[in-house]
């Protein structure tokens, strides 16, 4: 084709819109090539925050849960199982000298002398409905009234850092003043009552144990965070997974605990039936003869180190997680350049100040929160 026509074609109308088209070809060749590169790094951030997520939230849940079983078996849960099983029980009758006292339970006898702690607000009897739904302090207590026996207090133990008798001290757990003003004879009435005191308790121990057992595994070595981070993603060995968050979660995860037991109780019963009554006498027990070696559980506490933990947890923990990005298209190192994070801070509160909802005054309402 000769100059002039080759002119002559440049010149048309369709040529015009053919030529720009033919140019800009390439440049949208790369634009779909940008995008594809963006989703794809988009596509692998978005999986990173969500492991990262849902390893924090998985892990500290495991906490939340820990304390919140701990919580219960503290009080709660004694004060309910004693209370209902002495509803099955008559009420027990005052002494003929005492006529005019009104007629008690059973679990009175053991809430007013110091055995197991009531919820509030009625801190006489000791029996109470149980708390709302929204209530944020149960106010878990000891009796302190007139029928506690003199060496009975449990002002020591209602502290961050109880006083754990030595293993002489014989403890009262019954009030020994209301077994003196009313009928409870040993055999119809004292021994199965103890029975189920003892049993009570040592099934909280075991319960107890469990619960610190489990709990010590699942965060040994942050192992929750680890797993459910590698289960989400796609770029990480199990063993080596999320090693850098994992690092930093892991210091805080360590809560210890430590049992409050007691070797040597003492129990009353009447020495009675229903015509006559002499008095209370003593039926000790000692822990360890009946129990495989062991003590008689009480509640659970936390150690000073561990409270500090949680009240570091309570302001909240921020993690960050670098990732990989993989190779693209324009053969830029992005991960150099930018060093790609994700970020997440994992709170665990409890609605008290101090972050201690364990002991004193236990409270099972720990809650896990994540801000972005």
């Amino acid at each position: 084709m000769s100059y002039p026509k080759i002119l002559s074609k440049v010149r048309e109308r369709k040529a015009q819109i053919l030529l720009p088209s033919v140019l800009l070809a390439p440049i949208f060749i790369l634009v779909v090539y940008l995008l594809f590169e963006i989703a794809k790094v988009s596509t692998i951030k978005v999986r990173q925050q969500l492991a990262l997520d849902n390893a924090a939230y998985s892990q500290v849940s495991a906490t939340s849960t820990y304390l919140n079983a701990l919580a219960l078996v503290n009080g709660p849960l004694a004060y309910r199982v004693i209370q209902s099983t002495s509803d099955s029980v008559p009420l027990l009758q005052p002494k003929a000298s005492r006529s005019n006292l009104p007629k008690i339970s059973v679990f009175e006898l053991f809430y007013q002398g110091g055995g197991v702690p009531t919820i509030g607000p009625d801190y006489d009897t000791g029996i109470n409905k149980p708390p709302s739904a929204e209530s944020t302090d149960w106010g878990l207590k000891y009796y302190s009234g007139e029928n506690l026996d003199q060496n009975a207090s449990r002002a020591d133990w209602e502290k961050e850092s109880p006083k754990v008798p030595d293993g002489n001290t014989k403890i009262p757990v019954m009030s020994k003043k209301l077994v003196d003003d009313y009928h409870f004879p040993a055999k119809e009435m004292g021994v199965p009552a103890i029975v189920n005191y003892l049993e009570t308790y040592a099934r909280l121990g075991s319960i107890y144990k469990s619960q610190d057992y489990v709990y010590e595994q699942v965060s040994k070595n942050a192992i929750m965070f680890r797993e459910a981070y590698y289960l989400n993603v796609t770029d990480c060995k199990r063993a080596d997974c999320a090693r850098q968050s994992a690092a930093q979660l892991r210091q805080f995860l360590d809560i210890q605990t430590k049992p409050f037991e007691l070797s040597q109780l003492v129990f009353y019963a009447s020495d009675s039936s229903e015509r006559y009554h002499h008095g209370a006498y003593q039926i000790p027990f000692k822990a360890e003869e009946l129990l495989n070696g062991e003590k008689l559980f009480q509640f659970a506490y936390m150690e000073p180190a561990s409270r500090g933990k949680l009240k570091t947890l309570s302001r909240g923990v921020l993690l960050k997680q670098p990732f990989k990005l993989p190779r693209n298209h324009f053969n830029i190192n992005l991960e150099q350049k930018y060093k790609p994070y994700v970020r997440t801070r994992v709170t665990l509160a409890c609605p008290r100040a101090g972050n201690n909802c364990v002991w004193p005054n236990p409270l099972p309402k720990y809650n896990v929160t994540l801000e972005p």
